[in-house]
């Protein structure tokens, strides 16, 4: 590998506990010539508990094609850069997906900083199988889109793990608990790695029940895999 080109890391945060930050996240984010977070609260609160006094610019869900194209031809004249999501590991399901295609197609080495992730966390939480699972990241707001996805990929037979905004997380677990068969159980994690943290595990209905009153706070949902019927 050409360490004289250009670096992209991916670099991970905490998911809500800030024991659970990577120690390499400092060391890189004090070596990076250039910064990208995701909003400028957060990241400029994680600057600072960590001692680094460096400007930075963002990458979020309002970068427009034309900013993000600026964005890769600076990528590609810069040594280190670093991109940090507001949590997690940057490139799923958040606006560092969108910048990783372009530095490779600039000629830039994309590297990761493992860490955190809140999907495997839930998966993992959830007591349902590992392997085969599929993920699929957050699913479409009209209920009707919503629900036709959902019915296709139950029929993968895999265990599914997804996620949702903490607004529609009650209108989520209503559609699941019209579509999923009994036999296949749900886990709903709440604000993962935070004081706050819950975990429901049970029937799509019975989760709707329980978690009636669930506070706004991150979800990741984790759908039981389909069992297997063993014919004699």
């Amino acid at each position: 590998m050409d360490q004289s080109k250009p670096v992209l890391y991916l670099v991970s945060n905490s998911l809500g506990d800030d024991r659970d930050l990577p120690p390499r996240t400092k060391e890189l984010l004090e070596k990076a010539d250039w910064i990208l977070g995701e909003e400028p609260r957060t990241t400029s609160t994680l600057l600072k508990k960590l001692g680094i006094s460096k400007s930075f610019d963002l990458l979020n869900e309002h970068t427009t094609e034309e900013e993000l194209q600026e964005i890769a031809l600076r990528l590609s004249t810069t040594r280190l850069t670093c991109v940090i999501s507001d949590s997690g590991s940057p490139g799923l399901e958040d606006p560092g997906r969108r910048l990783v295609p372009r530095a490779w197609e600039m000629g830039v080495i994309v590297k990761s900083a493992p860490g955190p992730t809140a999907a495997i966390a839930g998966l993992t939480s959830s007591g349902f199988s590992t392997s085969p699972f599929t993920f699929l990241g957050f699913f479409p707001r009209d209920q009707k889109e919503r629900e036709r996805e959902i019915k296709t990929y139950l029929s993968l037979g895999h265990t599914l793990v997804f996620y949702e905004t903490p607004y529609r997380t009650k209108h989520l677990l209503e559609s699941l608990s019209k579509l999923l068969p009994g036999d296949r159980r749900v886990f709903l994690a709440l604000g993962i790695s935070t004081e706050g943290e819950l975990s429901f595990r049970g029937t799509a209905k019975e989760v709707f029940q329980m978690a009636s009153k669930i506070p706004k706070s991150p979800p990741v949902f984790v759908i039981e895999e389909k069992k297997l019927k063993l014919f004699r």
